[in-house]
């Protein structure tokens, strides 16, 4: 199973600051639907989950929308204390409609 990965950056203080992978695997076919199995490795926990669709393409939209939806109502984004690359705010991850309000700096502008 393939899997593309980001690396988020949380700031724990000082100059110190504690990887965030955020992964994202190929879809599969189970049962006559699509899944796309997604992930955020927390410092304190390990959050997975298979976003569903009715094609492969689907499937990853929307694992990339629950993604961002949980990057951006996590407590560490809420902190704000959760970054992505020197120079951007926000995390590059698209969110559905009903919780655009919450996107930052470049996400709002460009998602």
């Amino acid at each position: 199973m393939s899997v593309i990965e980001r690396q988020l950056k949380l700031d724990v203080g000082g100059d110190k600051s504690i990887t965030v992978p955020v992964r994202i695997f190929s879809p599969y076919l189970d049962g006559g639907s699509w899944f796309c199995k997604w992930e955020i490795q927390w410092p304190d926990r390990l959050f997975s989950i298979d976003a569903g669709g009715v094609d492969a393409v689907q499937a990853l939209l929307h694992a990339m929308q629950m993604v961002g939806a949980a990057l951006y109502c996590s407590e560490e984004h809420k902190s704000g204390h959760l970054s992505w690359t020197e120079g951007h705010k926000g995390y590059g991850f698209p969110v559905t409609n009903s919780i655009r309000d919450l996107l930052e700096g470049d996400d709002a502008e460009f998602l």
